[in-house]
């Protein structure tokens, strides 16, 4: 029996090779348990769409249907987008973010909010505002960041 570390694998080779039909898509997150359950977390540059997400899923299970990729070819998967709730965790996440307000928690446990102005290799920028006509406007490292949420404001 294949380990679940292996089971990843193949299926991150597989994804590889589905995402290249979406270059703009990307893997967030894969997720695989023992009971055989796959879910599998894409974002893309400009948002990912349903069809983009649906197209994923059925071409992804036909190869895992194919590869065997589970001794009895029995699994589910779920291929979805990452939740609005959920913190960004790769950098090619954070661009299509500059313009709206984000919360970073840093390393130190320190809290700061502000509007992402700019991503950069090694930084981003953040306008933290101070009071109604003061700004602050932060450089933050990414290796002194340990998640970043957007927040979604109504």
């Amino acid at each position: 029996m294949k380990s679940v570390d292996d089971i990843r694998q193949v299926i991150e080779q597989l994804l590889e090779q589905e995402l290249k039909q979406h270059p703009d898509c990307f893997l967030v997150d894969l997720l695989v348990s023992q009971d055989q359950a796959v879910r599998v977390f894409i974002d893309s540059d400009q948002g990912v769409s349903i069809d983009q997400l649906a197209q994923i899923n059925r071409s992804l299970s036909k190869a895992m249907h194919e590869n065997h990729v589970f001794p009895d070819d029995d699994f589910s998967l779920e291929v979805s987008s990452p939740g609005i709730d959920t913190p960004l965790k790769l950098y090619r996440q954070y661009p299509k973010n500059i313009g709206r307000m984000v919360v970073v928690t840093l390393k130190d446990h320190q809290i700061r909010e502000g509007m992402l102005q700019e991503v950069h290799p090694d930084f981003i920028v953040l306008d933290v505002k101070k009071s109604k006509k003061e700004h602050q406007i932060l450089k933050i490292p990414f290796a002194d960041i340990q998640f970043t949420r957007v927040q979604i404001r109504f």
